[in-house]
C-alpha cells in the first residue's frame, strides 16, 4: 500500500511532536528543517489534525505546535482517513467508482476481506505505539535525525 505525500509527511510530523516532551511547543519551522519538509507545505499539512482536534497551535513568542492530550490514543488509521479520506479501506483495487457488494468488480470478492484486516491492522497502532518504536537504520537514513 502506498499513502500519499500528505499522508506520509503528516505522519512524520505527528511522530515527530509525539517524540517531543509533554506539552512542548515547536516552530514549524524547526519541525520542517528537523523532517526535511517544506515549511509551508507542513504549516499547510498540520491545520487538519489541528481543526480535528489533535493538535494546539499558538502564534508569538512561545508558540508553535503540540499534540494534545490524549492524542496519543489516534490510530494510524484515524491519520490516514483524515489525510486522504477512506482511500486506503474502501477504495477498490482496480480503481472502479463504484465497488460494493452490490457492484463488484472481479477483484471484489478477495479484496474485501484484505481491506477488512488491513482496516483493523492500522486501527490497532496508535500514534504512541509509533512514536515509540525505535526507527530502522535504513530509514533514518532517508530521514532527518529529528525522527530519532
Amino acid at each position: 500500500m502506498l499513502l500519499s505525500r500528505a499522508s506520509q509527511y503528516t505522519l512524520q510530523a505527528l511522530i515527530y511532536l509525539a517524540r517531543q516532551p509533554e506539552g512542548r511547543m515547536v516552530l514549524v519551522k524547526e519541525m520542517a528543517d528537523e523532517l526535511g519538509l517544506p515549511v509551508f507545505y507542513l504549516a499547510k499539512l498540520i491545520q487538519p489534525p489541528t481543526r480535528a482536534g489533535w493538535l494546539a497551535t499558538a502564534r508569538g513568542r512561545g508558540g508553535g505546535v503540540r499534540l494534545n492530550p490524549g492524542a496519543e490514543a489516534i490510530t494510524l488509521l484515524d491519520i490516514l482517513q483524515l489525510t486522504d479520506g477512506h482511500r486506503v479501506t474502501r477504495e477498490c483495487l482496480l480503481g472502479f467508482k463504484a465497488c460494493e457488494d452490490e457492484t463488484a468488480c472481479v477483484m471484489h470478492g478477495q479484496w474485501k476481506p484484505i481491506k477488512q484486516e488491513l482496516s483493523e491492522g492500522l486501527g490497532g497502532y496508535t500514534l504512541a505505539a509509533l512514536a515509540g518504536t525505535a526507527l530502522p537504520a535504513w530509514l533514518l537514513g532517508e530521514m532527518d535525525s529529528g525522527m530519532s
